[in-house]
């Protein structure tokens, strides 16, 4: 269920897409129940239609809920995309901590019991806002009653709903006429619990792990505990398999981060989107890696890495900056400031500090000199700049694209090379000469 607008978010955008731990939250939900093993979601939207069809794209089926009449209105608009199935999930789309074991259990419990419906519970220190869940003499559950319509006997417990639910699916379709519009105009599902109840239809509460926050996200101080619960949860994970994590207080790792086993991790690194971290690497501090790939015994300090990839053996840092569409090959190093966009450097090469290397091919073993700059765009368009194996690009170059410079060529410190410059030659001076090299000096 994903219809609502999230008004204590006090945000343009539609709750269920406000970002935790780098996804939507909703995306969470809808991860979670595919891990469980389903293989029909439907996905419940009403304000933000659009952008919510959007951030989720295909592999799920909407309907829509014109109007913003409760929950129980919400799954009646459901019906005809899942109709057919035996068993439903129903799950709030603000949800973004429940995992896919945590369904498991929930709809374990349902199938082994017969139950017309299951519903996930937890205990909690302070209930305000909750569904109360309400216990008859025998313990079992009688009804849930909803916050606005809690007395002052409900009011004290600390048993309520998480709004995670499993329904035998033609009961469901069977009751959901019966609701009542609450007070506030709204079909409560929660009020089928208490149906049930009447009937003598089996009702199954099973409790939540102690760690679950049953809490949904409404208003940005509960996005902010989801996102520190999902990222520990994402650290523990990484330690347990091998990775070491210096402080995981102030360590940002997002829902599809993977890394090796003995690679480690120190604070103030932000490891987001579809990262890949191989083993044995070094990663921080202070370091960002989004959407990139990194070889194994890789070094990353103090530097971004950005929709990048990184063969084994790479050094970045301190304070470079690699940026979309750079692809750096095994031993490559790139010093202090250094900057690389859209470019392939080649094996071995080092590309020293305060240089930047924009839409290019560097060869293997090359030096790129301090201070060296591909000058690629020249007001109207991007052009490319080759450089060779083997080449020795002097500090202070300019290299004005489009440019190549041959296998082992060198240049001047200082040079602006405007033409290209054949192998094993060498170009100096402003704008650059072409000599031929010296031969090399005897030992």
């Amino acid at each position: 269920m994903a219809a609502g607008q999230g008004t204590r978010m006090r945000s343009a955008l539609p709750k269920v897409l406000h970002p935790v731990a780098g996804r939507p939250m909703v995306r969470h939900v809808v991860d979670a129940a595919r891990e469980a093993g389903v293989t029909r979601c439907v996905v419940v939207v009403g304000h933000g239609a659009e952008q919510v069809r959007a951030a989720l794209g295909g592999g799920v089926l909407y309907a829509e809920q014109p109007e913003r009449l409760g929950t129980g209105d919400a799954v009646r608009r459901a019906r005809a995309a899942a109709d057919g199935v035996r068993r439903l999930l129903v799950l709030n789309g603000d949800a973004a901590l429940v995992t896919g074991d945590m369904l498991r259990l929930l709809m374990d419990r349902h199938v082994s019991s017969g139950a017309a419906l299951t519903l996930l519970t937890a205990r909690v220190a302070d209930p305000a806002g909750l569904g109360r869940v309400v216990r008859g003499p025998d313990g079992g559950v009688a009804r849930v009653v909803e916050d606005p319509e809690a007395g002052d006997e409900a009011r004290t417990l600390d048993e309520v709903n998480t709004g995670l639910y499993c329904f035998d699916a033609a009961w469901l379709w069977a009751h959901l006429p019966r609701l009542e519009r609450s007070a506030g105009g709204e079909y409560y599902l929660t009020d089928l619990v208490g149906l049930a109840v009447a009937e003598g239809a089996p009702v199954q509460a099973v409790p939540a792990p102690g760690d679950f926050d049953p809490v949904g996200i409404n208003d940005r101080v509960q996005l902010a505990r989801a996102e520190a619960a999902l990222r520990r949860r994402f650290c523990e994970r990484l330690m347990r398999d091998g990775v070491t994590i210096i402080d995981p207080a102030t360590t940002y790792v997002e829902a599809g981060v993977q890394a090796g086993r003995d690679t480690v991790i120190y604070p103030n690194t932000h490891l987001q989107g579809e990262t890949r971290i191989g083993q044995g690497c070094h990663i921080g501090p202070n370091s960002v890696v989004r959407d990139s790939t990194v070889g194994d015994r890789c070094r990353i300090e103090a530097s971004y890495v950005e929709g990048s990839t990184l063969e084994p053996d790479v050094l970045v840092g301190p304070f470079s900056h690699v940026r979309p569409g750079s692809y750096l090959e095994s031993g490559v190093h790139l010093g202090n400031y250094a900057e690389v966009k859209n470019s392939r450097i080649g094996a071995g090469t080092q590309q020293h500090h305060f240089s930047y290397v924009g839409d290019a091919q560097v060869g293997r073993d090359v030096n790129i000199g301090a201070g060296t700059i591909t000058c690629n765009y020249d007001g109207r368009e991007k052009h490319r700049t080759v450089i060779g194996d083997r080449a020795f690009i002097g500090s202070d170059t300019m290299l004005i694209a489009p440019v190549r410079v041959g296998d082992g060529a060198s240049t001047g410190a200082g040079s602006v090379v405007n033409r290209d410059v054949p192998a094993d030659s060498l170009a100096v001076g402003v704008p650059a000469r072409i000599r031929r090299k010296p031969p090399p000096e005897d030992p």
